[in-house]
């Protein structure tokens, strides 16, 4: 074997492995924009907006305020009748 022969071997050997890498990566990519998608759709199933967190919470805070002021108004009503 020439040399020439040994290094267009070694740059034929090399373009495969690059060839490997980038099929790889590629594959990679693909992965990960498929799993991009699917969290861009499942988003709106899986988590609650920052809206609609506050004003369910906000409804919350008054339903325990209403019956702080009933809990209060019977606590009342009882110490008076003794």
């Amino acid at each position: 074997m020439e040399l020439s022969d040994i290094f267009l071997t070694l740059v034929g050997l090399i373009i495969a492995m690059l060839g490997w890498f980038m099929s790889r990566l590629a594959d990679t990519v693909n992965k990960l924009e498929q799993n991009m998608t699917n969290c861009q759709t499942n988003m709106p199933k899986d988590y609650v907006l920052k809206v609609d967190h506050k004003s369910d919470l906000a409804e919350i805070k008054t339903l325990i305020s209403e019956q702080s002021k009933k809990i209060d108004q019977i606590w009342k009503s009882l110490r008076v009748d003794k």
